[in-house]
C-alpha cells in the first residue's frame, strides 16, 4: 500500500502545471493604487485615478476609477510600474464607463513616467460603454526593453473604470516525466 501511495504522489507531481508569468497582475484589491504605480492629474482639475469599491467591479471588490465633470477636464494617466518585456508579452485589462461612454488611449514609454515620455500609442481612442470590455495589446515589438504602460482617460461622459490589469503572459511549465522514470523511482 505504501508503494501505491508513493506511485500516485509521483504521478500527481509529474503532471503538467500551469504557472503565471505576469510581471503585473493588479486587481486593486488592497483598496488603493499600488505605490509603485504612477498617477498623473495632467488636466490639473484635482480629480485623478483612485480606487473604488462598488458592485460593478469586474472581479473582486475594488477597481481603479477616474472622473471628470466637464469636457475640458479628463486628461488623467494611470501608469504601471516598469516592466521588462519578453517576446509574447501582452498588456491587458478590463474597462467600462460608469454610465454612458468614455474615451481613453493606451500608451507605452521606454524612458520614464512623464507624460512626454509616452511616445508609443497602442490604442489612439477606444470608446467604451457601460459594460466591461477586455482589451489586450501585443508587446512583442518591445521585447528586451524596460517599459511603462499607461491608460490615459479622455472624458466623454463622467467616469472610467479599469480592473484586472496584467502585463506579461501566462505560460505552462511541463515537467518531462515518463512512466519509465516513475518505475525506476518506484524500485
Amino acid at each position: 500500500m505504501k508503494g501505491f501511495v508513493l506511485l500516485m504522489a509521483l504521478v500527481l507531481f509529474a503532471a503538467p502545471v500551469a504557472v503565471a508569468d505576469w510581471a503585473v497582475d493588479e486587481g486593486f484589491e488592497s483598496g488603493s493604487i499600488p505605490g509603485d504605480w504612477t498617477v498623473i492629474d495632467y488636466d490639473g482639475d484635482g480629480l485623478y485615478w483612485t480606487t473604488f469599491s462598488h458592485e460593478i467591479v469586474h472581479t473582486g471588490s475594488w477597481m481603479a476609477t477616474v472622473e471628470a465633470y466637464s469636457s475640458s477636464d479628463g486628461d488623467d494617466w494611470l501608469i504601471t510600474p516598469q516592466v521588462l518585456v519578453s517576446g509574447g508579452d501582452v498588456f491587458e485589462f478590463f474597462a467600462r464607463a460608469w454610465y454612458g461612454t468614455e474615451n481613453f488611449e493606451v500608451r507605452l514609454s521606454t524612458s520614464g513616467t512623464a507624460v512626454g515620455d509616452f511616445d508609443y500609442v497602442l490604442d489612439s481612442g477606444s470608446n467604451v460603454g457601460d459594460a466591461w470590455v477586455g482589451y489586450s495589446y501585443d508587446l512583442t515589438p518591445y521585447a528586451g526593453q524596460n517599459c511603462y504602460l499607461a491608460v490615459r482617460f479622455l472624458v466623454d461622459t463622467y467616469c472610467l473604470c479599469v480592473d484586472d490589469v496584467k502585463v506579461g503572459q501566462e505560460s505552462s511549465a511541463v515537467e518531462e516525466t515518463s512512466w519509465a522514470m516513475i518505475k525506476a523511482m518506484y524500485r
